[in-house]
């Protein structure tokens, strides 16, 4: 390129000296963002900006340019249109829009589309999710301040009967008895696939405002839930996350107050899980406040009360962590399983007292925690298979504290032989977990458990979770 033919690029020179920033500041800007957000890392160097100011290299990646305006609109507290840096030829970055609350029921079903397209694609947009933490905090404040009413235009309206919400409840009935049976890796596909070619097709046609719409939208967020419960189980964080967020906005829309406590309450499961636990305690709070103001059976009462409880268990708030467990228990005592909706079905004795041996688990109380493990996997349905994983790793746990390390490795090794046939990333962590605790203890005790887990070839093959960021 010639001096005649270089043109200076004024606009971003205006924009530095607006900024207050200089060549290196700027480059040493871009490359701290660029390694922040989910993009590709950039590494422009101040000869690099130096070019750009004079016109020596035309335009720069479209990375480098999208960065460039994020730096710069932090720096002015505004956004930076790529047109004010003197590039508007270059193409916007793609903007994920799955964990930003939708303000209308238009756009949580494009931010499900979009999800479900990442399941059945993979895309380095999807692989680069990650968890974000503050967006618990941020649905906490739209839900409490924001509004959901809206009157939706629908474009060629279907005539919903009943049918489609039975088959949508039945379908999620299906997915969810597979989840417990066979952990979510084996139905997390299948739960995409279904929404891809039932339920996304259809969902733009109903309006929530009649009664059947409403039913349709509590049917479809139930379904929602449990494509986010599935990616959490199988270590797909972000996805997660995401899919819950959705599920949350559609339960406003069906305006069904007590399932928007249900999805709270399963946010504040796995933040617990990831080890947010003040985000995990704050959403169990809002479960439990959304089903005192809802309408909510004792049942799904006293499934949020556990919620809190387990939150406030990994925090080590005895004192509060007891009373919501005695809370869980007063409600469960007063439930009636004929009044209670199809999706708290599977909370009974058996799980409450799962709950009560977590917590106490968590708060360093064996006796406590191998009376309620004992007594959850007495009551346990056999189709809880997931769950019997959970709950005798917690009892293998509870003999661990006791000293007991014969005791802790035998059931601990039962769990290996049931994670065989489970594809549950929770359930590798629960073990992973064990051997964590029990190290300190023995090392040829370890060495015996890290022996048989390797025999089954979990080791090999556990699968790793995608999309955290580690508190």
């Amino acid at each position: 390129m010639t001096e005649q033919q270089r043109k200076p690029n004024r606009q971003l020179a205006a924009l530095m000296r607006e900024a207050g920033v200089s060549n290196k500041g700027l480059s040493r800007r871009m490359f701290d963002w660029s390694r922040r957000d989910q993009g590709d890392p950039i590494s422009p160097s101040h000869t690099s900006i130096a070019k750009y100011l004079s016109g020596q290299i035309a335009r720069p990646t479209a990375r480098a340019c999208q960065v460039m305006a994020k730096v710069l609109g932090a720096q002015l507290g505004r956004p930076v249109a790529l047109h004010e840096i003197g590039y508007p030829d270059v193409a916007p970055e793609a903007v994920d829009t799955t964990l930003q609350y939708p303000e209308t029921i238009t756009d949580s079903i494009t931010a499900l589309t979009q999800l479900t397209k990442y399941e059945l694609t993979s895309t380095d947009a999807a692989a680069k999710l990650l968890v974000v933490p503050e967006a618990w905090a941020s649905l906490l404040v739209k839900s409490m301040y924001g509004s959901d009413e809206e009157v939706a235009i629908v474009h060629e309206p279907v005539e919903l009967s009943p049918v489609h919400i039975q088959e949508v409840h039945d379908a999620t009935e299906m997915f969810s008895t597979f989840d417990h049976r066979y952990g979510g890796g084996k139905s997390k596909p299948l739960i995409a696939q279904y929404l891809e070619r039932e339920v996304l097709p259809l969902i733009p046609r109903v309006s929530a405002s009649s009664p059947l719409g409403r039913n349709y939208f509590q049917a479809v967020a139930s379904l929602t839930l449990r494509a986010g419960w599935t990616a959490y189980d199988s270590g797909e964080h972000a996805r997660a996350q995401r899919f819950l967020y959705q599920a949350y906005r559609l339960a406003r829309a069906a305006g069904d107050r007590a399932f928007s406590g249900h999805v709270l309450g399963c946010m504040s499961h796995q933040a617990n899980f990831l080890g947010h636990f003040e985000d995990a305690v704050h959403l169990a709070r809002a479960a439990v406040h959304h089903g005192e103001t809802g309408g909510a059976t004792p049942t799904t009462m006293a499934l949020f009360y556990a919620m809190k409880a387990r939150a406030l268990a990994s925090q080590g708030n005895e004192k509060e962590a007891t009373r919501a467990l005695l809370a869980a228990e007063s409600w469960l005592g007063a439930s009636n399983p004929a009044d209670d909706p199809d999706w708290v079905w599977y909370f009974d004795s058996a799980e409450l007292h799962a709950e009560f041996a977590h917590c106490f688990r968590d708060l360093g109380n064996a006796g406590l925690a191998n009376q309620h493990a004992m007594t959850s996997i007495a009551e346990s349905k056999d189709v809880f298979v997931r769950s019997l994983s959970f709950c005798n790793s917690v009892l293998a746990t509870s003999h661990l504290l006791a000293n007991d390390i014969d005791q802790a490795v035998e059931v601990a090794c039962s769990v290996v032989d049931t994670a065989v046939t489970l594809n549950s990333y929770r359930v590798i962590s629960y073990l992973n977990e064990f051997r964590g605790r029990l190290a300190p203890y023995d090392s040829a005790a370890t060495r015996t458990f890290d022996d048989y887990f390797s025999s089954k070839g979990l080791l090999k093959n556990r699968p790793a979770a995608r999309g955290i960021i580690i508190p």
